[in-house]
């Protein structure tokens, strides 16, 4: 709020704290200890509010405090600082209707489980973040700059290295109900080896390489969102996406989706930074009843890039709304800035 009074971005204000920051330094280390020391012996709530504590600073610094969905990163509402009704009571920015059903609320529990690696990172990285930004702010009324960025730059890498979605007991235990499934675009196999070491029976499949026929305004779906072909892309032709995969992921693209219409088809985050023809190629190939799409939707989504989220082309989401009904959502934790759900949708019949 003294932020708006004074009529500056609160990133810039916080800019020119950077040399009392600094010259704290011991004081913060110091503050961060028993900050550390006062949660390893904490439960869920002590970890879930170290999570939303760095979702809430990474908020601020990027100007959405006061976004309608600036509460949907509480796993403890009361405790938390931001604006907007929590859930998915607003929807997002530029007159973007809310999601329906809304948006549910995250819950501590869903940090707890020791038998997803993915998840327990997750965990110790959002509390270390987290506990080190409140110790700056709380001994300086600062946060470096340089440091969120790092962080920032921290979580894209393990995105890439990983999954770009965060696996729960919850969200898989649901996709699992939906068995048999078939994935496209599936990655390393991350979430597909967890699903099938939960009884799931699960096809995996992703190209090794990036087709540029796919990025935005690529013709190969018929696709595209009004760019040239390649413009924006986040990769080049034929570069190596996502790392060594699970023996589970077979070769495959959006073809595999016409050859198993007997099968849930699975999606996450098929179009880079919400552009592209995958998921759209993916979708017009499919002839099942099922979808389980995983990642941002408009109207849950910050909008960082665009009101359509990060995850699913703008034209994708289109389809999937005149074609299907969303019956399912199951929220996830989310790296800063982002608003993971798993959606459950079934083919609407004349």
């Amino acid at each position: 709020q003294s932020c708006r009074k004074a009529g500056a971005a609160w990133r810039q204000l916080i800019g020119r704290r950077q040399a009392s920051l600094e010259a704290a330094r011991p004081r913060v280390v110091a503050m961060y200890e028993r900050i550390e020391a006062g949660s390893l012996a904490g439960g869920d709530k002590e970890g879930a509010l170290l999570a939303q504590t760095c979702a809430a600073f990474f908020l601020l610094l990027e100007g959405r405090d006061a976004h309608p969905l600036a509460h949907a990163t509480a796993y403890l509402p009361a405790a938390c600082p931001l604006g907007g009704g929590g859930g998915g009571e607003a929807g997002g920015e530029g007159g973007v209707a809310a999601l329906e059903p809304a948006l549910p609320s995250l819950e501590p529990s869903l940090l707890r489980d020791a038998r997803l690696p993915y998840l327990s990172l997750y965990k110790s990285k959002a509390a270390l973040w987290g506990g080190y930004l409140l110790a700056q702010w709380g001994v300086a009324r600062a946060l470096s700059l340089d440091e969120t960025a790092t962080m920032a730059q921290e979580a894209a890498n393990l995105r890439d290295a990983h999954a770009w979605s965060i696996p729960t007991s919850a969200a898989l235990a649901a996709m699992c109900r939906h068995s048999p499934l078939v994935e496209l675009a599936a990655g390393n196999g991350l979430w597909a080896k967890a699903l099938l070491e939960r009884g799931a029976d699960v096809l995996a499949f992703d190209t090794e390489a990036w087709q540029l026929s796919f990025a935005a305004g690529g013709g190969a779906a018929g696709g595209g969102e009004g760019t040239a072909a390649g413009e924006g892309a986040p990769f080049t032709e034929g570069e190596a996406l996502m790392g060594a995969r699970e023996a589970c992921v077979e070769h495959g693209g959006p073809e595999a989706a016409a050859a198993h219409p007997d099968r849930a088809l699975v999606l996450m985050w098929p179009d880079y930074g919400g552009r592209g023809s995958y998921g759209l190629a993916c979708l017009r190939a499919y002839r099942g009843d099922r979808l389980l799409l995983v990642g941002e939707w408009r109207g849950a989504t910050f909008g960082r890039r665009s009101e359509s989220g990060e995850s699913f082309s703008a034209e994708f989401q289109r389809e999937v709304e005149a074609g299907f009904v969303r019956e399912e959502l199951h929220r996830l934790p989310t790296w800063p800035g982002s608003l993971d759900h798993v959606a459950v949708w079934r083919r609407r019949r004349a």
